[in-house]
């Protein structure tokens, strides 16, 4: 199967609809426009079937998705390493997102598990589960951890 990842090509229609969905404020937009925010998309045929999206400002992944039929496919496994990865060399410390649920059922934690991230924490506002990526050592590399099965 042919897939294409590219970064993600925004009108400000497209800013807007992403304030809006995402509840972030004009700073949001600012980062935005100023490449601040990371956006990879996963495209098969002409059409988008995964995407994600994180912040260099703040580190927080702000969303990854991909289509029910191309699950299992190791598309949100790259799409994932790629905002990591692009949020690194923007020069980003910490990176984090955060899961709605610690039930071990909920498919979001169980891939974000089987990735190696881990909890760190506890939104105290929301009580979402705070997950972080393995650290990365001297011998280790982006490329030990998104290798790993979904």
């Amino acid at each position: 199967m042919d897939l294409e990842y590219r970064a993600t090509t925004l009108t400000d229609t497209h800013i807007e609809h992403l304030r809006a969905a995402t509840g972030k404020d004009q700073a949001f937009a600012a980062d935005v426009l100023n490449g601040r925010v990371k956006f990879r998309e996963c495209v098969h045929d002409g059409r988008i079937v995964g995407h994600c999206i994180g912040s260099a400002a703040t580190g927080e992944i702000l969303g990854l998705s991909v289509d029910h039929g191309y699950r299992r496919r190791g598309i949100a496994r790259k799409l994932l390493a790629l905002i990591v990865e692009l949020l690194h060399a923007d020069g980003t410390q910490r990176i984090w997102l955060t899961v709605a649920s610690d039930d071990p059922t909920v498919p979001a934690l169980q891939f974000y598990r089987a990735v190696g991230w881990r909890k760190t924490g506890q939104d105290p506002a929301t009580g979402d589960l705070i997950l972080e990526p393995p650290i990365v050592t001297d011998g280790d590399s982006e490329q030990n951890w998104q290798n790993r099965s979904d």
